[in-house]
């Protein structure tokens, strides 16, 4: 494995967003099969009152606070189905998820000195500090936080700084 030497490994910040498409279409596949179990995250009826507002032209303000209100409770356990698949996978891999694995790259903590339980703690903030970006503030700080990623010569998130870690190769 490669420690912090300032620079990003090569090819990374590709590996890392290949992984998160990957790892995006698990989240979604996990979604759906917790829809089939529990009946949540509900986009159909999310996408059923939408119609049904456009059908009423758009001015029900019942209509759209169900909408709001079911779309709310969908997105929150999505989130919550991402955060347990991220931190559940990447304690038991020690840093990667199915599609960093795929990749060949991990999450280590930036002080290779760390000891394991701190870097599992930072491994579950890291991943916490994803969804809350996403759910508290519509994504946007999710968006800063990856852009960052390809703006420094570290390649380091937004969440990778927070929590003190980095996506390294495993190699």
């Amino acid at each position: 494995m490669k420690f912090f030497n300032g620079e990003a490994d090569s090819g990374s910040r590709g590996k890392r967003f290949i992984a998160f498409v990957m790892d995006a279409i698990i989240v979604v596949a996990l979604s759906w099969l917790v829809y089939h179990i529990y009946g949540q995250p509900d986009f159909y009826s999310v996408k059923e009152n939408m119609d049904a507002i456009k059908e009423a032209g758009g001015s029900d303000p019942e209509l759209t606070a169900r909408v709001m209100a079911e779309f709310s409770k969908s997105y929150m356990v999505l989130l919550i189905t991402a955060f347990v698949y991220e931190s559940v996978v990447q304690l038991l891999t020690k840093g990667s998820t199915l599609g960093k694995m795929i990749m060949g790259i991990r999450v280590v903590s930036v002080n290779p000195a760390s000891k394991p339980v701190a870097h599992a703690a930072f491994l579950c903030l890291r991943s916490f500090l994803k969804m809350l970006a996403l759910y508290l503030f519509n994504g946007i700080p999710f968006i800063i936080c990856c852009i960052t990623m390809f703006t420094n010569s570290e390649s380091r998130s937004g969440f990778d700084m927070a929590a003190k870690t980095r996506v390294v190769s495993k190699g």
